[in-house]
């Protein structure tokens, strides 16, 4: 199967179950008869722009973000208050941690990128570290604010 096709299939996997974990989605491929490793897993959820969101319950599991930017806003928005812990801001970068091990920051970096957030002009991130650039320091305050706003409710 090529890559193609099993981003295709990842897309339905995505829309008829709730997935909880990269684990689970692998495991689901595996029973499939797709081979594949986490990392080309974690590559396939970034670019096919899948995120986590929340139930009624409190319960997690991936969806594909629409093309709607105020629906993205909104998926960014639930991804910071439910995942983002702390944030620095150290001259033009913002410092964001998320949950320990939770490989959210990539997440919340696509979110980023995707949104061509104007005052972040790039993003690098890690299993629990994201960090934020912008320009000025101007800049880096409206993102730390934005994710201030937003944080924890």
């Amino acid at each position: 199967m090529d890559r193609k096709e099993r981003r295709r299939f990842i897309v339905q996997l995505v829309n008829e179950r709730k997935i909880e974990t990269q684990d689970e989605l692998l495991q689901l491929l595996t029973d499939a008869g797709i081979e594949t490793t986490q990392a080309t897993i974690s590559r396939d959820i970034h670019t096919l722009n899948i995120v986590k969101a929340s139930d009624a319950n409190g319960h997690t599991y991936y969806v594909q973000l629409q093309k709607d930017p105020a629906h993205n806003y909104d998926r960014l928005y639930l991804g910071i208050r439910n995942n983002v812990r702390t944030i620095e801001t150290v001259q033009f970068i913002n410092v964001v941690k998320t949950e320990l091990n939770s490989s959210y920051a990539t997440i919340l970096a696509g979110m980023f990128d995707e949104l061509d957030v104007p005052e972040v002009i790039g993003t690098l991130a890690g299993n629990d570290t994201l960090i934020l650039i912008s320009k000025t320091p101007e800049d880096a305050q409206k993102v730390y604010q934005l994710i201030m706003d937003h944080m924890n409710g």
